[in-house]
């Protein structure tokens, strides 16, 4: 497998299959940028990793069986039909892209060539949320009413990465974890979706058309409600929160530590904080990749296929028109 741009999430899955992957291999990377290269050399544990300047430079140069595109969301969908083209499985970092049209694109790329693609829905890999979706599908909490939840990054990011034309804007970048996980632990669609939003905290942000923090409402097809928060500005740390509340019940998934340690002194009690998504999903990045090689070694389908990331996107952009045009938007 090789890896298609080397940013943070490039980097986490870069390192994540050369050292904690079983039965992939890892012999490339993308980047025209050499400090990135040498990043990459490190986290992989491989000094002689081969580096190439763009795609189209290391499909020329690879034998290939998959690839994992982390490239700017903007690349998305170009990238996943190049690769397609070439016959290689695909593991795309989320979302598919940025429109429809470009979604239905990369799917009919991929359905034509007859390859597996999987998209990056990582939290519904981790441990928490699983357990969640378990105790749900077990009746645990009765019938599902309400999902709730909260998703908090400590700084925004570049305007040059919070431009809507590159990363699709808050909404469609960070709160589209939630987006999928409502669909997932609901087990329902929504159908309607209303939004406020503005640049409160990064003048920055604004100026490229973002915001860095949104309060959204869906409407779900069964009658479902959902309240997402998400967030540039938790300065305490990376705070990630879920909850499903049902007509018996109600369970919650988040934690406001790093490690299971505390200090306690004259001035109180302490505790660390993950300050990144690599941190608080560590293990389920390493658990997201394994389903997609274990697909691939198996000759089964992947658990998150294009369809289903497109309907994030759609859940996505109907939130973010919404935002925009100030008033409810129907899916």
């Amino acid at each position: 497998m090789a890896v298609v741009g080397v940013g943070r999430m490039g980097l986490t899955h870069a390192e994540n299959l050369a050292r904690r992957v079983r039965g992939a291999r890892l012999v490339a990377v993308t980047t025209s940028d050499p400090e990135r290269a040498d990043e990459a050399r490190r986290a992989a544990g491989e000094p002689d990793l081969a580096v190439y300047p763009d795609l189209d430079a290391l499909l020329a140069g690879e034998d290939l069986d998959a690839i994992c595109i982390s490239s700017s969301t903007s690349a998305h969908a170009g990238n996943v039909v190049t690769c397609a083209r070439a016959g290689l499985h695909i593991f795309c970092e989320k979302p598919l892209a940025l429109t429809l049209e470009d979604c239905d694109r990369a799917i009919a790329a991929v359905e034509s060539a007859g390859v597996k693609l999987m998209v990056g829905h990582m939290r519904r890999f981790d441990a928490g949320h699983v357990q969640a979706k378990r105790y749900i599908q077990e009746g645990a909490i009765g019938r599902p009413l309400v999902f709730r939840a909260i998703s908090g990054d400590v700084n925004p990011p570049p305007a040059s990465f919070a431009d809507p034309n590159i990363s699709g804007g808050l909404i469609l970048d960070a709160m589209y974890h939630d987006l999928y996980l409502s669909r997932w632990l609901l087990d329902d669609e929504p159908v309607r979706a209303f939004v406020e939003g503005d640049a409160l905290v990064d003048p920055a942000v604004g100026a490229v058309g973002d915001v860095d923090n949104a309060v959204a409402v869906l409407r779900f097809s069964r009658g479902g409600l959902g309240s997402f928060y998400v967030t540039r500005t938790t300065r305490y740390g990376h705070d990630l929160r879920v909850e499903v509340i049902g007509d018996q019940g109600a369970v919650h998934v988040g934690r406001f530590r790093q490690t299971p340690v505390r200090l306690l002194d004259p001035s109180g009690v302490h505790h660390d904080m993950p300050w990144t998504t690599p941190d608080r999903m560590g293990e389920a990045f390493v658990a997201e990749m394994q389903a997609f090689v274990d697909c691939l070694l198996e000759g089964s389908e992947p658990p998150v296929d294009g369809r289903d990331a497109r309907a994030t996107v759609a859940a996505g952009l109907a939130a973010t028109r919404a935002m925009r045009e100030g008033r409810p938007v129907n899916l």
